[in-house]
């Protein structure tokens, strides 16, 4: 299930609930609404229940309003996962990363979050995480501009742009997106133009 559509089913109002149809994402094997806080929470059982509560009303609108009854019959109940808790202010990301990561891993079983807390672990997975982002990106060198990241200049304007490749770094630029004139552009690429990464 999307973030939104959980946002709308937890917190949205009844009009806007009604027009979410879902899909099937809900494993249903236990019956249970785990909603996790990786911050020390101990009302967390509590807003399980609450939003198992919303769920269960969400398919009762979902077979009147979409004619879908496969989750209505489903009694959902509200449960704590055990998992580790947030140590410092700057580590939720990290932790809700690395929380999403175990219950995928372990579906469609419950989870053990187990993984170490301390500031080194944290900063670990930080650039585990980080790197594996990086390396998953489609950005391409060769045809996105290295200013804008991507093929077409960000502003409005016509489809058609000049480009200026740097002779140090290979890198490809928008001339728009260096703010470069027609003879500034001209007088570049008539020389050996190096980027403004190159050039500091």
């Amino acid at each position: 299930m999307n973030h939104y559509t959980s946002g709308v089913i937890l917190y949205g109002e009844r009009e806007l609930i009604r027009r979410q149809s879902l899909s099937k994402y809900i494993n249903a094997d236990d019956s249970c609404l785990y909603l996790v806080d990786p911050s020390r929470n101990s009302l967390e059982q509590e807003e399980s229940d609450r939003a198992a509560k919303r769920f269960r009303e969400y398919f009762k609108m979902r077979r009147t309003c979409h004619n879908k009854t496969d989750w209505v019959n489903v009694r959902l109940r509200g449960g704590v996962l055990t998992h580790p808790f947030q140590r410092d202010g700057s580590s939720c990301g990290v932790m809700v990363i690395m929380m999403a990561k175990a219950v995928m891993e372990a579906f469609p079983n419950k989870p053990e979050m187990t993984f170490l807390m301390t500031k080194k672990e944290m900063a670990q997975a930080r650039r585990t995480f980080a790197q594996t982002i990086l390396e998953a990106s489609v950005f391409d060198s060769d045809t996105n501009c290295a200013m804008c990241a991507t093929a077409k200049p960000p502003n409005p304007g016509p489809s058609i742009t000049d480009w200026i490749q740097c002779d140090n770094c290979n890198c490809w630029f928008h001339s728009e997106c260096l703010d470069m004139t027609n003879k500034q552009l001209s007088s570049a690429q008539k020389t050996e133009w190096k980027c403004v990464l190159c050039v500091t």
